[in-house]
Parts: structure tokens; sequence; C-alpha cells
């Protein structure tokens, strides 16, 4: 599939959702496009960069589910309704008994349906994911049997591979679902990335994710100096590129807090942009990049939400945790204090209760104004960046193309 970078993968997804963000930069409410759902909230592997941050033993009622998904089925709001269900986080999904049932009801009713997962299962649910699914990302992040004992603990790296051979040969020639290996990987492991591509090639997979872990971010103590956390970029950057296949091969350019901060580069302050007197980039500090922004392209990024200290985009996503807690971002999945609501259809609070209450509106005007910025992996960047010019009531230049 050679065309993933400008489909599945387009930067200019937002296009698609353009009334949404309208709708947003208005100062409206939107249902959101994407809701995450946790099956279950604990994992048969160990990992210590685990982007979860708190493994326990819930396993979503399916009673809960089926009256959450119907509610997600007719929710509403400027620009449309729920389009993706996306199974995930929490713990490993495939582990819920009844996972096969989850994604039919699901796409029973429409949604597309996507999967993160850590391999383990796959060869139980290959047949339901191959006919029902939109995407399976399995986080590898080890290709040799040694390395993924090593970040994954468990002793199942064949399990591991089996199922993907078995989930892309139940896929057949099928254009979905897009099949994809991701690897996290630190200095550790950095050197393994020529294999990691390798074995995505070999297994038959549609696109293989290289990049560093998130540690600060997600509450976990770093692997890697920030000197060793550049190299590991760079080594995974220069071993993307010697690659001539026809699988696409992405390299995720994190850069952590951490780094950034070792480097001087903190936090945005406009006078870094105001270059020369002749209107240039300040020399060793910023780039002029593709779009013309200077701080699109920094030498060391930094992420729209950290620069302005807004995110006007959060409402497009939603996070429902296994034992039916609501939260607004995945980067706030079980963190106390970040709930929007606790879904109990007995009582008749469902997800329409949930998504207007008034605790949902604190807790949304507390991530407007970044209160959770230490804890954010920058996942609605781009839709930020858009409704921030959508907000402009007077833009300079617009005439111009």
């Amino acid at each position: 599939m050679t065309d993933l970078a400008i489909r599945e993968f387009s930067p200019l997804k937002w296009v698609h959702h353009i009334d949404r963000l309208r709708a947003l930069a208005q100062g409206l409410d939107v249902a959101p496009v994407t809701v995450e759902i946790d099956p279950v909230s604990f994992c048969n592997h160990r990992c210590p960069w685990c982007v979860d941050p708190l493994h326990q033993s819930a396993t979503l009622d399916l009673d809960l589910f089926s009256s959450l998904i119907h509610d997600l089925a007719v929710a509403q709001g400027p620009g449309g309704g729920v389009e993706g269900i996306v199974f995930k986080g929490g713990g490993e999904p495939t582990l819920h008994p009844h996972f096969d049932s989850l994604v039919e009801q699901a796409t029973d009713l429409g949604f597309a349906v996507g999967v993160v997962t850590n391999g383990s299962r796959l060869t139980r649910w290959k047949t339901v994911l191959a006919s029902r699914a939109s995407y399976v990302r399995i986080s590898v992040d080890g290709p040799t049997a040694s390395s993924h004992h090593l970040i994954h603990q468990p002793h199942d790296f064949d399990d591991v591979i089996t199922g993907i051979r078995d989930l892309v040969a139940a896929r057949a020639s099928a254009r979905h679902p897009v099949i994809g290996l991701s690897f996290a990987m630190d200095s550790r492991t950095a050197d393994l990335a020529e294999d990691a591509i390798a074995l995505g090639d070999q297994l038959g997979a549609d696109y293989v994710l290289l990049r560093p872990p998130f540690f600060e971010e997600v509450g976990r103590d770093s692997t890697m100096t920030p000197s060793q956390a550049a190299e590991v970029r760079q080594t995974l950057r220069t071993t993307a590129a010697t690659y001539g296949g026809e699988m696409l091969v992405q390299v995720g350019d994190w850069i952590g807090a951490a780094e950034r901060s070792s480097a001087g580069v903190s936090s945005y302050n406009p006078s870094d942009e105001r270059g020369s007197a002749a209107g240039r980039p300040s020399v060793g500090a910023w780039s002029l990049g593709p779009s013309g922004r200077r701080d699109a392209t920094a030498q060391l990024p930094i992420p729209f939400e950290e620069r302005t200290r807004t995110c006007w985009a959060s409402p497009l996503v939603a996070v429902v945790t296994a034992d039916g807690t609501v939260f607004g971002c995945c980067n706030l999945r079980a963190l106390p204090g970040w709930e929007l609501g606790r879904l109990d259809y007995a009582v008749g609070h469902g997800w329409s209760q949930a998504w207007k209450s008034p605790t949902r509106a604190a807790v949304l005007d507390r991530m407007r104004r970044t209160e959770c910025l230490a804890h954010c992996t920058h996942p609605v960047q781009r839709y930020n960046e858009v409704i921030e010019t959508l907000r402009d009531s007077d833009p300079p230049h617009r005439q111009f193309l």
C-alpha cells in the first residue's frame, strides 16, 4: 500500500472536520470525532514506559458498553457526531473475554474501529479484526525475542509474531485493516531499528513506526539522558532514510520536555521570533519551515500548547475507562481530578449527562488553560493550530495564497 501517507495518514485530515473546528473557534461545544474505550484496565505485559498511569482489575461491563455505544451513535453537535471508536488504553484491550462482541457492536452501528494492542492475542481475534477493524497497530517495541523481553517482560515474542502473520493472512488483499508495527526505542534498542524495519517488511505490515518513548509526560522515569535521547532520534531518522522498500516507515520525532529544557528551550518567548532587523529568524534559534511560519519547524520545536498555553481542540476526543469513567483526553486517562463524570445507566447518568455536565465544563476550562500541560504529548496540536487561525476575526493577507 504505497499511498498511506497521503490518505490514511494525511496531515490534512483536519479538512474533513472543518465545520467542527469552526464551531470550536466560535466558542461552541462539539461532539468528539473519536472516543477511546478501554475494554480492561489491566495488562499481561509490563513495559517500563507504558502510557497508562495506573493498571487495575476492571473489565468493561457488556451492558454498560452496549448502552454507551448506542448513546454515542446518536450523539451530535455542530459539525457532526462521533465517527470512530478506538480500543486502546487502560490495559491490553484484547484481554476482554468478549472483545469480538465489542468490535462487532461498534461496527454494526457504523463506527470505524481502531485497535492498539501488544499483539499477544491477535491469533484469537484475527477473524473479527480482519473483517471489522479499520486499523490495528501492534506495539512490538523489540524486533527480536531478547529485545522484546527486555521491554515487555513476558517471553511471548513468538506468539506476537505468529499473531501478526495470522492477521495479515486473514486480511488477504483487502485495504483494511491497516496493519502497523510500532517500536518505541531507547538507547538500549535503537541500534535494532534496521531489524525492526526488516521485521515489518517480512511480516507484510503496511507501515513501521519508530519513535523514542514518552517518559516524564506519562509519569515515567526516563531510561535516557537528554543527550542519549537526541542520539536515538538521529539513529532512527538515519536508519529510516536508508530503507528503499514499499512499506511506509515513519519516525516519531518527539522531543520531551527534559530534553528541550536541557538545551535551554523550555517555553515559548515571543522575543525568540523577532530575529534580525531584516525580519529573519534568530540565528541558531528558529528555522523558517515549509509553511512559512517561523515557529513551525524549530530546531527544538515547542508544541502549540506550550507556546500559547491554550488547548482549544480537546473536545474532539474523549476516553471512557473500563470502570465507566469519562476523561477528556488520552493523556489524562485515570488521573485523579480530571474525570468528566462516571457512567451509571441504572440511575440515568449516560454519555449525554456526562458530556453536558457542570463537572465537564469546569474540567474543560482547566484543559483549555493547559493546567494539564505536564502530562501532554500533544495529540491534537495540528487541530489547535487550525482553530487558532480560525479564531482570528480579521486575518491579514487572507486574500493572497
